[in-house]
C-alpha cells in the first residue's frame, strides 16, 4: 500500500517550476486534466538515472493557489536526501523568480557565486 505526503510549497509559476526542474539535472512532463469545472496541471519530475526513469520521483500537482509536491515515499529511490532535494528546489525556484523579474525591470546578471554556506550571491546591473 502506498502513502502520498503532500507537501505544501509557495510556487506558483509553472514555466518557472519547469526551468528549475531542468537546473536541478532532471526532466519531466506535464499532464493536463480537464474537467467541467476545473483545469488541473500535474507536472511529474523524472531522475535521469536510466534505472529510475520509468516511475517518477515526485510531481506537482496544481492545488487553488499553488503547486503541492507530492511524494510516494515508497517510490523515492534518488541518491540524494530528500530535505536537501526539496531544499535546492525552492532555492533554485526562488533564483529563477529573482532573475526573471530582474530582466522585466531591465537588469541583466553581472556576478553570481555560490557561498560556502550554499547560499547564492547574486548581482543584477541595470545599464
Amino acid at each position: 500500500m502506498s502513502h502520498f505526503s503532500k507537501i505544501k510549497t509557495s510556487i506558483t509559476n509553472l514555466e518557472l517550476l519547469k526551468k528549475t526542474i531542468q537546473d536541478l539535472g532532471f526532466f519531466y512532463k506535464v499532464s493536463i486534466n480537464t474537467t467541467t469545472s476545473d483545469t488541473n496541471e500535474t507536472l511529474f519530475v523524472y531522475d535521469l538515472d536510466p534505472c529510475h526513469i520509468e516511475l517518477p520521483s515526485c510531481s506537482f500537482q496544481w492545488s487553488h493557489d499553488q503547486y503541492v509536491l507530492i511524494v510516494d515515499l515508497g517510490l523515492w529511490n534518488l541518491d540524494i536526501d530528500f530535505n536537501y532535494f526539496t531544499e535546492r528546489l525552492l532555492q533554485q525556484y526562488a533564483y529563477n523568480i529573482v532573475v526573471q523579474q530582474g530582466n522585466i525591470q531591465g537588469f541583466n546578471c553581472v556576478n553570481e557565486r555560490l557561498t560556502a554556506n550554499g547560499s547564492i550571491s547574486l548581482t543584477l546591473q541595470k545599464f
